[in-house]
């Protein structure tokens, strides 16, 4: 084969994996979205109902227990671990061996998490003690917190074994259904609260109900969808301890536990520091930050979550090219889409506050203060998403070391954060402090990968970055003023309509300098035309 020959089918090769990977990315990015607005609406209907108090409080922080032990568990530590090696089996042992595997593990985890789920009931108020310190300004606020997190403990199993699923159909190339799926967790949780909230005492005793239905739904979606690619529900209770795979998933489960501990204290110190601050701080801080999960999840998970699977095939193939390429290609993909949101938030988050959530309980106390937090989180968003773009190309490589040792220097940097900040900017610190760790964390995971997978591009993705906040301050900054101005009030839908211009404005602006500026392709990590040619 000559020369010119071999090239042309090279460069088409990386085109046809950069392309997948944008399509990929796409997929996952329209489904998550659609799954995110669901969860915005589900915050509004919470909003309406309950407000920004004493109640909202309680649910919040007892939703969190269940909550941080399915991320704990199941979607960030488990999967970093299973994935690769689902990915591994299934390269070099074909599907139905990779089958078996997935029913081992089943048969491993669903028996501990039915014990889990029996321990975390009983000893629901030591949890609940240890998330408030005993502090309720309003009384009977810890009871209610016990209540709630007893009722919806089960969560934990239907969401953990949904989690299992998803890993599994991402490492076989199927990205939509996951993705969509935790639409139906949004639409169990709307539609408890809307017809049970009236009927229920307490009525908050709905939004419970709502999280379980929820959990079940999105576990059936992936369940369907899992059996279709032929998998047999008859789980290996047994065989699965003896499986060298179920072991080597356990022994990189480790690290990767310790992990996502340092995340989850980071979240457990937050909520406590938050509900030492009275009645509202943490439903402040969660509304907010249900905001920013929308662009995070959309976009970082959406990348992260086709970059594992890819990378994880990548490694196994043993691509060195294309497990750099992708990986440059995922955090700059996400850095293009984050931080132009990110200064959105910043600058128009009361108006975007207001438009989400004022009304019914939801005054404009409770806005101004959400905005508030959201203001401070937008400092954090750039590195929380890349974090999420950064990690898989270690999980890939099976490291979960160092996306541990990562996490542990960010739970030091963010409680000497979160001492420090909170005196001088009250629970809004609390947000800060989250960005800066989240920073801490993305630089070491950028100079780490760098030195130990060698030329990667991250160089090239900063100097994109830097044109993209510029970009994004102008563009942004003129959809701001003509907010604030009044001259998008003629807009039908009143605050809302008007924040849906400003942002439209904003995007066109946004999308189309970025274009003139040479950066045409989303899915490419190439050089812009500013930097030279290619």
């Amino acid at each position: 084969m000559n020369t010119t020959a071999q090239a042309t089918i090279e460069r088409g090769s990386r085109e046809d994996g950069s392309g997948r990977f944008a399509r990929q990315t796409q997929v996952v990015a329209v489904a998550t979205f659609i799954s995110r607005l669901l969860g915005v609406v589900r915050e509004q209907v919470i909003a309406y109902y309950f407000g920004a108090g004493a109640i909202t409080d309680a649910f919040v922080t007892a939703f969190r227990i269940p909550n941080l032990l399915r991320d704990f568990l199941a979607e960030g530590a488990f999967s970093a671990a299973f994935v690769p090696t689902f990915s591994e089996v299934l390269n070099k042992e074909g599907r139905p061996a990779a089958m078996e595997l997935l029913r081992r593990v089943l048969g491993v985890f669903v028996p501990g998490l039915l014990l889990l789920c029996v321990v975390g009931i009983i000893f629901t108020p030591q949890i609940a003690s240890l998330l408030s310190g005993g502090v309720e300004e309003t009384p009977g606020k810890i009871a209610l917190l016990i209540n709630l997190a007893r009722w919806m403990f089960p969560f934990l199993l239907f969401i953990a074994l949904a989690a299992v699923l998803m890993g599994a159909l991402n490492a076989l190339g199927r990205f939509g259904v996951p993705a969509l799926a935790p639409a139906g967790f949004n639409i169990g949780m709307i539609a408890c609260t809307v017809l049970l909230s009236s009927v229920v005492n307490p009525p908050v005793l709905a939004l419970a109900w709502g999280v379980l239905a929820g959990g079940l739904l999105q576990w059936l979606v992936q369940a369907v969808s899992i059996h279709r690619q032929g998998f047999d529900h008859r789980l290996r209770l047994v065989a699965g301890w003896r499986d060298p795979h179920v072991r080597q998933i356990g022994k990189l489960l480790i690290p990767a536990l310790l992990g996502q501990a340092a995340v989850q204290i980071n979240i457990l110190a937050i909520t406590r520091f938050a509900w030492g601050l009275g009645d509202g701080p943490v439903a402040y801080l969660n509304f907010a930050f249900r905001i920013l999960f929308v662009p995070l999840g959309v976009f970082a998970v959406a990348a992260s979550t086709v970059g594992l699977a890819r990378l994880s095939q990548y490694v196994a193939e043993g691509n060195i090219d294309r497990i750099r390429q992708t990986s440059a290609q995922a955090l700059q993909t996400v850095l293009y889409l984050v931080i132009p949101t990110s200064v959105a938030f910043f600058l128009m988050g009361e108006s975007i506050c207001a438009a989400l959530y004022q009304r019914g309980e939801f005054n404009a106390e409770a806005t101004l203060n959400t905005a508030r937090a959201l203001a401070f989180y937008s400092f954090g968003l750039p590195a929380m998403a890349s974090i999420r773009a950064l990690a898989p190309i270690f999980f890939a490589h099976k490291d979960t070391r160092t996306p541990t040792l990562c996490g542990v220097a960010s739970v030091a940097t963010n409680l000497v954060g979160m001492y420090t900040l909170t005196p001088v900017f009250g629970y809004a610190g609390l947000a800060l402090s989250v960005g800066i760790a989240a920073t801490v964390q993305a630089a070491i995971l950028v100079i780490v990968a760098a030195r130990r997978y060698g030329p990667v591009g991250y160089g090239r993705v900063a100097l994109h970055s830097l044109l993209f906040a510029l970009i994004s301050l102008v563009s942004v900054g003129v959809a701001y003023l003509l907010l604030k101005g009044g001259f998008l009030q003629f807009v039908p839908l009143g605050r809302v309509g008007a924040v849906i211009a400003a942002i439209g404005i904003a995007s066109v602006l946004y999308l189309g300098v970025t274009w003139l500026s040479g950066y045409r392709n989303l899915g490419s990590s190439h050089r812009w035309h500013v930097f030279g040619r290619n």
